[in-house]
């Protein structure tokens, strides 16, 4: 399972996108990945998107919703330039 609320879809090592129906925390297996990603934060409801902390690849990660209700976290490489 990569995601603790089981809702996820991953392209294991370079995204994830991660559900969460309620607010809370999420912990999500990125032991495929590699360095460090970005994290962001939908509001799925308000449409609005937040940027959320960076996040370190090679094992299993908690992160906290960054506002209440429903929530979708996007967890990613960061894009080279």
């Amino acid at each position: 399972m990569i995601a603790s609320t089981k809702y996820c879809l991953a392209d294991p090592g370079k995204a994830y996108l991660v559900y969460l129906p309620s607010c809370g925390s999420v912990t999500v297996d990125l032991s495929a990945a590699a360095g460090v990603l970005k994290s962001e934060w939908l509001h799925p409801v308000e449409g609005k998107i937040t940027p959320g902390a960076t996040v370190s690849g090679g094992a299993k990660r908690t992160l906290n919703a960054l506002f209440q209700g429903h929530a979708v976290l996007y967890i990613h490489q960061p894009v080279s330039k």
